[in-house]
């Protein structure tokens, strides 16, 4: 089983699509709390439209969404405790939705999205840990 996670800071729409039809991605689910976006076609409803015309299922699960306040620690340089805190959550009210990520990933090809281009500062990754966790022989892509 496989799951693969992307930013889409400094990428285009057009790009972004055809990262994810180069990798396979059939299902992309959206994991900002809030799916909106200032960058032209990164909000909700638009990214669903671009991702059904390239035959890409798109859904959002804010709940896995990284709250205000814990994203506020990430912000203001306590990365450290803002994962520690995230992971938190996670393990305590949201491992429901992990996995039913991972119930997606089996039957799908999917993609966790977040907005930061680097992985190692978005919650996402802590999902895909916490995945990987629960499920010993996922493998994980970052794109």
């Amino acid at each position: 089983m496989e799951l693969y996670t992307v930013g889409y800071e400094g990428r285009t729409l057009p790009q972004f699509v055809k990262l994810l039809r180069e990798h396979g991605i059939t299902r992309l689910v959206d994991v900002r709390e809030r799916p909106a976006s200032r960058k032209p076609g990164f909000s909700a409803l638009p990214l669903f439209e671009a991702l059904r015309k390239a035959g890409i299922t798109y859904e959002s699960d804010r709940a896995l969404g990284n709250p205000e306040e814990i994203r506020e620690l990430w912000k203001n340089g306590s990365l450290a405790e803002g994962k520690v805190r995230y992971r938190k959550l996670l393990r305590n009210g949201r491992r429901a939705r992990v996995e039913a990520l991972l119930t997606l990933a089996s039957i799908d090809r999917v993609c966790i999205l977040c907005f930061e281009g680097d992985p190692d500062a978005c919650h996402r990754t802590i999902i895909a840990e916490e995945a990987a966790r629960l499920e010993p022989d996922l493998s994980v892509h970052q794109l």
